[in-house]
């Protein structure tokens, strides 16, 4: 039998922290499992994630229609389960029914095919899930790579994962606060290093690109483009073309706090 100090609880250094992986690419994506794998190194795995790729669906949550969840494989330490409609959805069923009576020690997203950096953090299902742990008080982390390519390797993905899900989890991130990582579609020994950025304020230049149905009816493929006004060397979308993981703290409360001096000099009784 195993010897403990006075007052020691014996299964405080056996247990193992859980740690509950998403996505919005949807549960048979190839970037999620790389995650997961990474994810089981450092404790009990949890996989929640969409039965379908959710791309774009920022933080959409579903009032009209039943949440189900399924749980599709099971081992010591590690089960998957796949979740209807969206990435958030699939949060709510994990933090709410599925883990409701068990603390989540780390909650990660991703890995992303596609980055999410600039202003597609708000339409990231991704990002939106992190939001939804941090939303929740537990510590989150979204991870994307800047590749839309189906067969995009993960290698280097997994060893930036593995760093900062290590970092993040001996260091604490402090309430309201996740990170959202983007990768560089480079080998390991390509990437420079690691920056601390901030969200570059570019937009996305949309198009609706006007088509015709076999009964003469339009319908419309949205297209666009990023515009790059913001050019500074702290930003995620520098970080990304210099070949550098960019590691972006966002914050959950988007209120304008300078701003709020300036719109208390404003005169709302005339």
């Amino acid at each position: 039998m195993m010897k403990t100090q006075k007052g020691e609880n014996p299964t405080s250094k056996t247990k193992k922290p859980l740690i509950l992986v998403t996505n919005d690419d949807g549960v048979d994506a190839r970037g999620l499992r790389a995650l997961a794998d990474v994810a089981r190194e450092f404790g009990r795995v949890v996989v929640v994630a969409p039965s379908s790729a959710q791309s774009g669906k920022s933080h959409a949550i579903t009032f009209t229609s039943p949440l189900r969840l399924r749980r599709i494989y099971k081992e010591k330490d590690f089960e998957i389960y796949k979740a209807n409609n969206t990435p958030v959805d699939a949060m709510k069923l994990a933090m709410n029914a599925l883990l409701k009576d068990q603390k989540i020690d780390l909650l990660i997203s991703g890995i992303n095919h596609g980055s999410n950096s600039s202003s597609s953090v708000f339409y990231s299902g991704t990002m939106a899930a992190a939001i939804e742990g941090c939303l929740n008080r537990i510590p989150s982390i979204g991870f994307s790579l800047a590749s839309y390519k189906f067969d995009a390797s993960f290698d280097a993905a997994k060893i930036v994962a593995r760093k900062i899900i290590k970092e993040t989890m001996a260091n604490k991130l402090p309430l309201h606060i996740c990170l959202n990582v983007n990768i560089p579609n480079v080998s390991i020994d390509e990437i420079k290093g690691y920056r601390i950025t901030r969200q570059s304020l570019n937009h996305w230049q949309e198009c609706l690109d006007e088509r015709i149905d076999p009964i003469g009816n339009p319908y419309y493929w949205l297209t666009g483009e990023l515009v790059e006004l913001d050019k500074k060397r702290d930003t995620d979308e520098w970080a990304l073309k210099n070949n550098y993981v960019s590691i972006n703290p966002v914050h959950i409360d988007l209120t304008a706090h300078d701003y709020m001096k300036t719109m208390k000099t404003w005169n709302f009784k005339k």
